[in-house]
């Protein structure tokens, strides 16, 4: 177990420091906000269930019976519930001999603790992403049972498998295009057309600039032509583009939709709120003080959005 001895700040007991470093710096805004839709729980795990709706009408020959079709439930994704949780110990002499007061056990660690629960927060959201390619994550035994993004996503028993996996290819103006056109055919469960639209383009740091380039300018990017750019002039993606800094793949990019929007693609159930604990221990008089909350992330209907690996 760790614990926080007079060995870990030697330098903290005798005064004549001039200054501490490392102790502060600045966290980027809150960002699997801008990715998942948060709703709230107070079970151990929660279920969501597709549905299927109606297929196409038929034609009726003149006096033939009407063709009859049946709705049900497709698949089933299940949210367990993860309790994350650190704590610190800092022995009784590391706490009394201190000379700094910045150092304070019963001051800074909870700053300090909470700094680390929502680092773990975002790189968990970010995962969902990050593992999305691979068929090794899914929603669970009794979801449809490949990745997030995929070619073939089965529609229960109608046959015909769906699709979220952009083709792999490098973050420009023409295959944002392309995914657009994609995203717009998307269909339902039976084959019928929806409307999907594109809504945010979701992509790590290393393409930031690249984003700016072709989803900010007036005209088209990197060209002579004098020629209107036509993601913009559309408001293509109404949502922008927004940077994600835990996401690990720096060519791999994202496009949240409006059925994410809507709330039922990517989510976030939050299950305890960030708690502190404080206590002495009786014998050690060793002082602890620990964070926990508990929350899992997910998808409800995979085209929340739409992925691509890069080239």
């Amino acid at each position: 177990m760790a614990t926080v001895t007079t060995g870990n700040w030697q330098k903290a007991l005798w005064p004549g420091i001039d200054g501490w470093y490392n102790d502060e710096y600045d966290a980027w805004e809150t960002e699997y906000t801008d990715i998942f839709k948060t709703r709230n729980s107070n079970r151990q795990f929660e279920q969501t269930v597709g549905m299927s709706l109606l297929g196409r009408a038929a034609i009726k020959p003149q006096g033939d019976a009407v063709q009859y079709d049946d709705t049900q439930q497709t698949y089933v994704n299940q949210y367990d519930m993860q309790v994350r949780a650190l704590g610190t110990i800092i022995t009784l002499e590391a706490y009394r001999y201190n000379q700094y007061g910045n150092l304070d056990a019963l001051s800074r660690r909870p700053k300090a603790l909470a700094r680390s629960m929502r680092h773990t927060k975002e790189e968990a959201g970010a995962d969902v992403l990050n593992n999305g390619f691979s068929g090794s994550f899914t929603m669970g035994s009794s979801s449809d049972g490949v990745a997030l993004f995929s070619a073939s996503h089965p529609s229960g028993p109608y046959g015909d498998n769906r699709d979220n996996l952009l083709t792999a290819a490098d973050l420009s103006e023409t295959t944002l295009e392309d995914a657009c056109i994609k995203i717009a055919g998307a269909t339902d469960p039976r084959g019928l057309q929806i409307k999907v639209t594109p809504y945010c383009l979701v992509l790590p740091r290393q393409l930031n600039y690249i984003a700016g380039r072709i989803l900010d300018s007036s005209l088209q990017n990197d060209t002579a032509n004098n020629a209107l750019n036509i993601l913009k002039s559309q408001n293509s993606l109404p949502g922008g583009y927004k940077l994600n800094h835990y996401l690990t793949d720096s060519d791999a990019w994202f496009i949240t939709t409006s059925v994410n929007e809507a709330g039922e693609g990517l989510i976030c159930y939050d299950n305890w709120a960030m708690e502190f604990g404080m206590d002495n221990d009786f014998d050690t008089f060793n002082m602890k003080v620990k964070c926990f909350e508990a929350y899992d992330f997910g998808w409800d209907d995979f085209q929340g959005a739409y992925g691509n690996q890069g080239a």
